[in-house]
């Protein structure tokens, strides 16, 4: 009898409440051996029971993960179209809604996954899950966001002089030869390929930094949301 991959089926069991978990995965394990694998064969039948996992997850931690990919986005674009001094636009704005995410906040998101995943399923490894999911997707985003916008993007800022500056101020000053035996003091560096590199580097600090705040504040978020509870049971 075919049995479902074993990382979203115990990932499955990580995110589901204690009071759905057996009814729900046990529904899915049914669905999975009894229809999906005889119509669709062994690998796009785990392909479904990938999507549905990753659908349970998006349902319960949506409310997370939208307002920081949207933060991402209208800071991105601001960055982007900038004055020709070099002034961002958002500097006449209200900074709170539409600044970038510092790192409190970034701190925030995922102990507060953290606590509410560590809620929910009445399990630490829940909430640790629920952080690494948030990075997961946040992370997933940007990359998809700054590939999808480098074209366009740069088309506007190799127009503008701030965005000029940066760049030959970096070709000829500021980066060595590239691991990848480009050097970026040649001639042939051009604006979008120095954009993409640029976008490149972002995302693996980015996502390093990113990755280490979720395992870290994520097990702290899970930790308090037990102990709360545990607290509030003693009382």
């Amino acid at each position: 009898m075919s049995n479902p991959p074993v990382v979203p089926h115990a990932l499955l069991l990580l995110l589901l409440p204690a009071n759905g978990r057996e009814t729900v995965s046990g529904d899915l394990l049914e669905e999975y051996r009894e229809a999906r694998v005889p119509a669709l064969g062994r690998l796009r039948a785990d392909l479904w029971y990938w999507r549905q996992v990753g659908g349970l997850w998006f349902r319960a931690y949506w409310w997370l993960v939208v307002p920081v990919v949207l933060l991402l986005a209208v800071h991105d674009i601001f960055n982007t179209f900038r004055a020709p001094s070099g002034a961002s636009y958002l500097d006449g704005l209200p900074r709170v809604a539409l600044a970038p995410l510092p790192p409190l906040v970034g701190v925030g998101v995922f102990v507060l996954a953290g606590a509410y995943g560590s809620w929910r399923t009445q399990r630490w490894a829940g909430g640790f899950v629920a952080a690494l999911g948030v990075f997961l997707v946040v992370w997933l985003f940007m990359a998809v966001w700054w590939n999808a916008t480098l074209y366009p993007f740069a088309q506007v800022q190799q127009s503008n002089p701030y965005w000029i500056q940066a760049w030959q101020w970096s070709t000829h000053r500021a980066h060595p030869p590239s691991l990848f035996g480009f050097n970026p003091d040649t001639p042939d560096e051009t604006f979008l390929r120095w954009m993409f590199w640029d976008n490149v580097g972002a995302l693996f600090f980015l996502g390093i930094s990113m990755l280490t705040a979720s395992v870290v504040c994520g097990s702290i978020g899970s930790a308090l949301a037990l102990m709360t509870a545990r607290w509030r049971r003693v009382e």
